[in-house]
């Protein structure tokens, strides 16, 4: 979920600044001046990008309100939120908490906690994902989850350095280039078989059927990234379980229709709250940005006044 790290940033490092600007002998006037332009600039944009963000959270908690859990043989093309349990006709295993699954999304990054704000120096992510559906008692619809915002608990949420990271961790930091040395968090999520599933989304002809570029894991595939992560750990051959494969049978791996992200700027969310908490979290969201972004932005321009000689 987003943190308030931009206006949080900015409101502390204006405060330092505000500090060490009354001493005279660590903080000339012409470089205060130059804090003060900086946090005006910055402000300003991040108070009007809150402010319109506020609008667009408000629309989508409306889109969500006036669209009914279905079930799954009742859903029809175009918008849609069923509920029911992830299920699939087998595993992968995931890079941190090792637990089999059908999804997960890894993401490190070196320094404090940005995950939810563009693409900081030293972050990484990696998702990986095997055939996805959810069922509910009337039938089973295939889940493409690429760029789904996901609203559930972590799987592995950790901060570690040197000698106390784990070695999946640690070999998750070498694969993308990430240093072990210094302070690092490493959060995973994971959808495993039988984990409730609340999915807000794009019924659509499946893209999945044609788009193998990018598609989900082979059997094959998830197999041998089971493998390769166990034998890096240390265990012998001979112990590696298998995955969990249910009836191949019972799944339909190339659907006419799949619940994805579509094409518009309606959420796309995989869950495990009830809607209603997903609608209030959306609301306070809107509103902390609706009043908190021209804030931010009305004392940022009187920042900018007051560096232009105006104040």
């Amino acid at each position: 979920m987003p943190k308030p790290f931009p206006s949080g940033l900015w409101l502390s490092s204006w405060l330092l600044t505000r500090v060490f600007a009354s001493r005279k002998p660590i903080l000339s006037h012409e470089v205060a001046s130059a804090f003060t332009l900086l946090f005006g600039i910055f402000g300003l944009i991040t108070g009007l990008y809150f402010f319109f963000r506020g609008f667009l959270l408000l629309q989508q908690k409306k889109w969500i309100e006036d669209t009914p859990v279905t079930k799954i043989a009742a859903a029809a093309i175009g918008q849609a939120k069923v509920f029911g349990k992830a299920t699939g006709p087998y595993t992968l295993l995931s890079p941190l908490a090792m637990v089999d699954c059908h999804y997960y999304r890894a993401v490190a990054w070196n320094g404090r906690d940005a995950e939810d704000e563009g693409k900081p120096e030293g972050r990484a992510t990696e998702t990986m994902f095997t055939p996805l559906f959810v069922e509910d008692e009337s039938g089973m619809l295939m889940i493409d989850p690429r760029g789904a915002r996901l609203e559930l608990p972590p799987e592995y949420d950790e901060q570690i350095s040197g000698d106390s990271m784990a070695e999946g961790s640690r070999r998750f930091l070498h694969r993308h280039g990430l240093s072990t040395t210094g302070g690092t968090t490493v959060t995973e999520y994971t959808i495993k078989p039988g984990d409730p599933l609340l999915v807000l989304g794009t019924l659509e002809e499946n893209r999945l059927a044609t788009d193998n570029a990018v598609a989900y894991l082979s059997r094959e595939a998830a197999d041998l990234q089971r493998r390769e992560q166990l034998e890096a750990m240390g265990i012998p051959r001979c112990d590696i379980p298998a995955s969990t494969i249910a009836a191949a049978s019972n799944f339909d791996l190339r659907p006419r229709v799949t619940l994805g992200r579509g094409n518009g700027h309606l959420p796309f969310l995989l869950s495990r709250q009830h809607p209603q908490r997903i609608v209030d979290n959306f609301q306070r969201r809107a509103v902390l940005g609706i009043w908190g972004g021209p804030a931010l932005a009305l004392f940022s321009l009187v920042l900018l006044l007051k560096w232009l000689g105006k104040w």
